[in-house]
């Protein structure tokens, strides 16, 4: 990591910057969601395998580890085997921006944020830059471009439908529906409060909290009118110049595993694709098999393969479809550097 402090923005949160760290994940958050949600990528403490945790960021991964049945865990080794630093971007009208106006379209929105998180990119760390569904859209756009120097070495999308980027395009029916949310014209509050009942990751004390749901509901709106804007864009979504890695939830009723995987498609520098057990916020369910697969692929591109393994993928880097065989996947252990990126 580099010395010195940094500039910092209100749009850029640092949830952790830990001694040592020689890589980074920068995280452009979903509708709704703000940058305190991605704490959970900061170490999970007494969890296999975890970036981070009770006993320092790097007792796991240096000392070796034991998984649930008390099997030892092999030690995580690598140019990147230390806890990342992790950066989420905080949108405007939310926490710590709370007194800044919402942006109402991505046109706004990456006015807002895209030259802080490019001049973050512009140092010589490591970085994935990974947007999870609404964020996706937004971290595309902000790394289109990039060129060498400035460009994240990974881009990662997330839980986000390919259709759902450019909606009313056409389309295979097997690419998923273009809707996000209830429609424009039902978005009262019991429509938003099914929807966000549907999708999971919010307490349900908390929905019936009056006081949260109004607070949630003013950003929630305006976060969805930034998916309907996309609507206006003409032609088709930019190609993705930066090594790509999708992942999609294997229960998300948002954006399921099929709907997910054409992003590949905008790919030119190699794509790679994962299912992760979990609904729509598989990402705050399993956030260490998340940071696991970042790392993973991290790994492949900085030693040049990940283009390579793509082309011909070892059993444990097929994509998965069903949930039966996201079952047996996690089951499976990581042979390879390529293992279940």
């Amino acid at each position: 990591m580099t010395d010195g402090p940094r500039p910092r923005h209100p749009a850029l949160r640092v949830l952790a910057s830990p001694a040592g760290a020689t890589w980074r994940v920068v995280v452009c958050p979903h509708a709704g969601g703000a940058a305190s949600y991605y704490r959970r990528f900061v170490g999970a403490s007494g969890a296999p395998g975890a970036l981070g945790g009770a006993g320092g960021a790097d007792a796991a991964g240096a000392a070796g580890a034991t998984d649930g049945a008390g099997a030892a865990v092999p030690a995580r080794t690598g140019p990147f085997a230390t806890a990342p630093e992790v950066v989420a971007v905080q949108y405007p009208g939310r926490e710590t921006r709370f007194g800044e106006p919402l942006a109402r379209t991505m046109t706004e929105l990456l006015a807002d944020v895209s030259a802080p998180v490019r001049g973050l990119l512009a140092d010589d760390v490591p970085t994935v830059l990974m947007g999870h569904s609404l964020g996706a859209s937004v971290g595309v756009r902000i790394a289109a471009g990039l060129g060498p120097g400035t460009a994240p070495d990974l881009l990662v999308v997330s839980g986000r439908a390919a259709r759902a980027d450019r909606p009313g395009t056409a389309g295979d029916a097997g690419e998923g529906s273009d809707a996000v949310g209830p429609g424009p014209a039902a978005r009262d509050d019991a429509a938003l409060r099914a929807w966000i009942t549907a999708l999971g990751g919010t307490p349900p004390a908390l929905l019936a909290d009056d006081e949260f749901f109004a607070l949630h509901a003013r950003v929630l709106r305006a976060d969805l009118a930034v998916h309907d804007s996309l609507a206006a864009a003409s032609g088709q979504g930019a190609d993705v110049m930066v090594p790509l890695l999708v992942l999609a939830g294997s229960d998300d009723v948002a954006s399921p595993p099929a709907s997910v995987a054409p992003w590949t498609a905008r790919a030119r520098a190699g794509a790679r694709r994962r299912v992760v057990e979990g609904g729509h916020f598989f990402v705050g369910e399993r956030p260490e098999e998340v940071l696991e697969a970042l790392r993973v692929a991290l790994t492949a591109v900085v030693a040049g393969t990940y283009a390579a393994d793509v082309a011909g993928p070892t059993a444990e880097d097929r994509w998965v479809w069903s949930r039966e065989a996201v079952a047996a996947d996690l089951r499976e252990p990581a042979v390879s550097a390529g293992a279940g990126s």
